[in-house]
């Protein structure tokens, strides 16, 4: 019996080194959730060093990269997964997919929608309806990002993002009263990023509707903010704080 402890406990010690990477990828996904986000990066690059990472992990250490802003890190992080055989053909577009995210980032919109136009044609998930529908939007094409946001829609109405994406392609379509009822819709379900407060309040400025505007654009300021937003934290800052003072008076006049 001693003997068989002994072979199990080496058994254990063996199926951790070997998931060691992934252990520590796990870890620092908890720090990660709870903001820590200076914590979770040590981590990471621990568990990159190590190795053993499996392929969630290094997907999710690749991810983690791209939406804190370390495009050249994440680039080479899954140029490395994509070149790994043995991939299953979804692996292989979920890769592709998160590299038009920093081809779009390095200042290539139109070969990023390219790419993931090209994606999903046999790979389809919320992500790629969220990522392919705020290109359209970025690129200001009217059709493609309407008829996308809606199918996205359709797809999955429970996800904040793609509802985020029919508010915003709405506006730019100029259906004022289909965009405000989708952000309030929205914005029922308080969504944990900004730019469903920043786009509402922006909607209702443009409706002479200011202080109310002026307050979402506020509230949107104590969300996250992350690098994969269109959204940059300088220009909602500058826009309430340009606006925060005259609010008050220009209602009363």
């Amino acid at each position: 019996m001693k003997i068989i402890g002994i072979v199990v406990l080496i058994v254990c010690l063996i199926l951790v080194w070997r998931k060691r990477g992934s252990i520590l990828v796990w870890i620092a996904g908890i720090y990660n959730v709870k903001g820590e986000t200076g914590r979770a990066l040590k981590l990471y690059r621990s568990a990159d060093k190590m190795g053993g990472m499996n392929y969630k992990a290094r997907i999710n250490y690749g991810y983690f990269l791209l939406k804190n802003g370390y495009i050249n890190d994440a680039r080479i992080e899954f140029n490395k997964l994509s070149m790994e055989k043995k991939l299953k053909d979804s692996q292989k577009q979920q890769i592709k997919s998160l590299q038009a995210l920093v081809v779009w980032k390095e200042g290539r919109l139109d070969e990023a929608i390219e790419m993931l136009e090209e994606v999903t044609k046999t790979y389809v998930t919320s992500m790629t309806y969220q990522s392919l529908g705020l290109l359209y939007i970025l690129k200001r094409d009217k059709k493609k990002a309407m008829e996308y946001c809606l199918e996205a829609y359709e797809y999955n109405s429970d996800d904040n993002v793609i509802m985020d994406n029919l508010a915003e392609a709405y506006a730019l379509c100029g259906d004022t009263e289909k965009a405000m009822e989708t952000y309030e819709e929205l914005l029922s379900r308080n969504p944990h990023f900004p730019d469903a407060y920043y786009g509402y309040g922006i909607l209702l400025m443009q409706n002479g509707r200011r202080k109310e505007g002026i307050e979402y654009i506020g509230q949107s300021l104590n969300k996250k903010f992350s690098f994969l937003s269109a959204l940059p934290r300088e220009r909602v800052e500058s826009i309430y704080l340009a606006n925060r003072d005259t609010a008050d008076k220009t209602e009363g006049e």
